[in-house]
Formats: structure tokens, sequence, C-alpha cells
């Protein structure tokens, strides 16, 4: 079932998936939210109501269509790439921004660590605490894939969207990265 709501601000809707209804808010430049599912599914759909400012029934454009199908063939279980899929990040802060940008590259199956991530947006693996930061703020998580980002020591790490650390460890389950250890921040010395 979808359900897709417009508004001056942006639109929304709501779909199901193999890992239970999601919800997709977009604008003219592109997605700005992506919702997990939650236990409360009013809730859900009265928060991206509020996040997009929605006030009547519309259609997903082409684009936003797409971006469905290949979320929904995600929590299938097939190997989807949606770092071509444009973002609006126009509300992140431009540090978290840069951040949420270096995540994206990490590819389905494949992780990292809050200090790589530290490392490569600052040549400063002091600045991991704000790489968590970032992550927990993330407006789209899934689509900029911050799921895929660990501990140095391959822990799990944090979890804001709904399940917490419970759906990110589904996450990295379906696409077989649960047990990979992650890129660590630390340089090698060859002695």
């Amino acid at each position: 079932m979808r359900e897709t709501v417009s508004g001056t601000k942006g639109q929304y809707c709501l779909f199901d998936t193999a890992f239970g209804r999601c919800g997709i808010g977009w604008g003219d430049a592109g997605v700005r939210h992506f919702q997990l599912p939650s236990a409360d599914i009013e809730a859900d759909e009265a928060r991206l109501r509020e996040l997009t400012g929605a006030a009547g029934p519309g259609t997903p454009p082409p684009v936003m269509a797409k971006a469905i199908a290949d979320l929904i063939a995600y929590f299938d279980g097939a190997a989807t790439d949606f770092s071509t899929l444009a973002v609006d990040l126009s509300a992140v802060e431009p540090f978290y921004r840069k951040v949420l940008m270096a995540a994206r590259e990490v590819s389905w199956g494949e992780i990292s660590s809050y200090g790589a991530l530290a490392r490569e947006v600052a040549d400063d693996v002091a600045v991991s605490r704000a790489v968590g930061q970032a992550m927990g703020r993330n407006p789209v998580p899934v689509i900029i894939p911050c799921h895929r980002i660990l501990t140095a020591d391959g822990q799990i790490g944090g979890f804001s969207a709904p399940g917490g650390t419970i759906t990110k460890k589904r996450l990295l389950e379906l696409e077989g990265a649960l047990h990979k250890t992650p890129a660590l921040a630390q340089i090698a010395f060859d002695f």
C-alpha cells in the first residue's frame, strides 16, 4: 500500500517493505527524509507530514517512484546503490553534511568506522564523536548508509532510527556485513 501527500514544502509517501512500512519525503532538490518502520504508523505519518509541510494528496514523480522501488528491492535483499539518488541536505549543518556525503560512499555489504570517516573528512580521529553525531542526525538513513559505520573494534555503536541497534544489526545482516571488521583510522607503523 502506498500513501502520498503533497504540500508547499515537500511531499511524502508511505510504502510497504519486507521490514515494514517506510516513509520517504522529498522536495524539488531530492530526498529530504527517509523513515524506517516503527511500531506506530500513525506517528510515522504525522512526523513526515510535519517534516514536509504536506497538505494534500499527490503522486511521486518518476525519480521518487524509482527510489521507492529501489528501497523495496533493498529490503528484499537486493544489492542496491543509492549513491546517484539526489538528496537534499540543505537543512543539515555543513560539517555534518560533509560527513554524511563521505558515509554515502560506503558501498553495499561494506563497513567503515567513525574514526576512518573522521580522518577522511577532517584528517583528525579526535572528531569521531562529531562523526557519530552526524550519523545520528542523518535524515535519510539507508539512502545515506549510516548503518554501515561501526566503532573501530567492530562494535555496532549507536543507531537513532526506529528499532535502534536491533535495526542496525538487521540492515547489516541483510547486506552480509555484520561480522566484517571496519577500516581503522589509525596509521600503521612500519617497524
